[in-house]
């Protein structure tokens, strides 16, 4: 897990100081060692976390034994022993234990169909002498970050916003992207490719490209995976063979993530996710612990009772971090002062935290993430299915807010109900259109066209071979919310603690095998996660498989009436930007305060932009 960040210039040197004051700002995600490559008008940067093959041999830049391409690499490949193996018999000579060199030869070996063959989690540039181009891949759910900048002088490219913009002529020419900033009020995160910033792009999660060094241009873009090459009616048909193949499938894919020359932990929820990958990776190594957080004085919200019962019941330690409320301000300015840009999902807050207490005993934690998306645990995939399969519910669209006014899961289902199925799956937790305007200066009124804030979502809608709406809503988060927000607060909570996350239910074949199935196997009889739950009934309580999970929830309605009340209300009243209407945010801040209403939701995100806009443009 390191930091990768490169640039080229058209027609002048590179400035190397400046160079490196922008590979500084990675130093969390690289604290073990730096590199610099330079030839020509070509600068390549790396800090690295070491976690396989702790030499310094195995640092980067990487250069090839014939000097003709060099690499950068940000992440892991998980089957690289096999690939190496095979790459040996084709003559190719290693002199490290790295996946870095494994990766490199294989590109040397394969070219761009090196994405086709390696499975893992990976940002990386390789730079090609002879034919003067950068090969650029990203994995196929995006774990791994990779943004780019591109004019008709410079082409830079980084793991972090945050490094390409201290470069000293993009800095002051950058300007807040208008349609993005709609796009952050109503997802709660900016889908890729676009970013905060007008000229910053994020390379898109299973895509590659090649800048043309010599022609000075992008070319050859494409999406090498997915999700749904084939849709077919997996051939296995009885519940026990689909069990068996989801578990095996799950097995594989754990004991590949416990390859580590450092300490390994697990993320434990108490949730059915990272307790299945809490017991798999028990079975594979005697040396794993888990971690879980504690809520002391937020007892509604803690679930570590679970999770010390779920590690007793895999044989595992579990030690519990307890985030108190007097450290709720620190944690809370410490994690946001990281972020790049905007994205206002609260659970980063103790996931930070946890990562931050966890990092004195690892270097690499296991987590549960991505099992919701692929099994159907989030009630909005429940709620798509009724929503297309019953069209009486229309009758409750019109007339049922009337009724429900208190239930905010069923206002926001009824609100959602008459927009298109891809708007709809990021319409229940988001603002509403009458509230945007409001919320608007009226000069940035039309740009609140919702065709083009879910202009992503409708290109992969369309694009579906599925006709099974569960599957469909799974497929957007999959490609949508899981590589543009969850990830993306995973990867930023441990990378700021210089701590590598791995999920093992982001895995190729893992994938293909549940979309393979219908979405009857995912969500049956009003109960999501139907073969997770089945599975992890073998092993757990069944109290504590089909129990209501709760998450990484905070209690971010009190904190802003309490531990963060002075921090929200300066940053929430007193802004230098025009975008938003003040008055508006006043009504909806006292209001709050008032317990007239629990506006933490939209409070929250106009906090974040506010205080992403002062720091960075004002």
């Amino acid at each position: 897990m390191c930091g990768i960040l490169g640039q080229v210039n058209r027609n002048h040197e590179i400035e190397r100081n400046n160079f490196k004051v922008m590979l500084d700002t990675l130093e969390k995600r690289g604290p073990d060692a730096q590199g610099i490559y330079y030839r020509n008008n070509v600068i390549l940067g790396h800090r690295r976390l070491k976690i396989i093959d702790l030499s310094d041999t195995s640092n980067q830049p990487m250069v090839s034994k014939n000097q003709e391409f060099v690499i950068v690499f940000n992440g892991e490949i998980y089957n690289y022993q096999e690939i190496k193996n095979n790459l040996i018999k084709r003559g190719h000579i290693f002199t490290t234990n790295s996946d870095t060199e494994v990766l490199l030869n294989c590109y040397i070996e394969y070219g761009e169909k090196v994405t086709e063959l390696i499975d893992g989690m990976f940002a990386f540039a390789i730079y090609d002498l002879k034919q003067n181009s950068i090969f650029c891949a990203r994995d196929i759910y995006g774990e791994k970050p990779f943004l780019y900048y591109f004019d008709n002088y410079n082409f830079i490219f980084g793991s972090e916003l945050k490094a390409i913009i201290k470069h000293e002529s993009i800095k002051n020419i950058l300007l807040i992207d208008h349609l993005s900033l709609l796009k952050f009020l109503y997802y709660g995160y900016i889908p890729s490719p676009h970013t905060i910033y007008d000229k910053i792009k994020k390379l898109e999660a299973g895509t590659s490209f090649v800048f043309d060094i010599r022609n000075w241009m992008l070319k050859d873009k494409r999406k090498f995976f997915y999700f749904e090459d084939k849709y077919n009616e997996n051939i296995y048909n009885s519940e026990k063979d689909i069990l068996f193949e989801s578990e095996r499938l799950l097995k594989q894919s754990v004991r590949r993530r416990l390859v580590s020359d450092v300490p390994i932990g697990i993320f434990l929820s108490g949730g059915i996710d990272s307790s299945l990958v809490l017991k798999y990776a028990s079975e594979i190594s005697n040396d794993i612990k888990a971690f879980s957080i504690s809520y002391k004085d937020s007892p509604t919200i803690d679930e570590s009772k679970y999770a010390m019962k779920i590690a007793e019941m895999a044989g595992v330690e579990c030690e519990l971090c307890y985030f108190e409320n007097a450290l709720v301000e620190k944690n809370f300015t410490e994690i946001i002062n990281y972020l790049d840009e905007p994205m206002a999902d609260h659970a980063i807050i103790p996931l930070y935290y946890l990562a931050k207490f966890s990092k004195n005993h690892i270097v690499v934690a296991l987590t549960g993430d991505g099992g919701d998306e692929l099994f159907g645990g989030y009630t909005k995939y429940r709620a798509q299915y009724l929503i297309e399969k019953f069209n009486f519910l229309s009758i409750l669209a019109k007339y049922g807010h009337h009724f429900f006014k208190k239930n905010v899961l069923l206002n926001s289902l009824l609100y959602g109900f008459n927009k298109p199925f891809y708007a709809r799956q990021f319409s229940f937790s988001s603002f509403k259109a009458e509230e945007i305007k409001n919320l608007m200066n009226k000069d940035f009124h039309l740009f609140a066209d919702e065709d083009r804030i879910f202009e992503d979502a409708k290109s992969f809608y369309d694009s579906f071979l599925t006709n099974d709406f569960i599957n469909k809503s799974l497929l957007l988060d999959c490609l949508i919310q899981l590589p543009d927000s969850y990830l993306v607060k995973a990867d930023i909570a441990t990378m700021a603690n210089s701590l590598e996350s791995r999920t093992p239910f982001l895995n190729k074949d893992l994938t293909r095998f549940v979309f393979s199935l219908s979405g009857k196997w995912k969500i049956r009889g009003n109960k999501g996660k139907y073969i997770l739950k089945k599975i992890a009934s073998q092993y757990y309580a069944k109290d504590l498989v089909y129990r209501k999970k709760l998450g990484f929830g905070v209690p971010m309605d009190k904190w802003i009436r309490d531990e963060l009340n002075k921090v929200f209300e300066n940053v929430l009243l007193n802004f230098s930007h025009n975008f938003f209407n003040k008055n508006y945010i006043e009504n909806l801040f006292y209001e709050h305060l008032a317990l007239k209403k629990n506006n933490a939701f939209q409070l929250y995100k106009i906090f974040i932009f506010n205080y992403f806009y002062e720091i960075n443009f004002k």
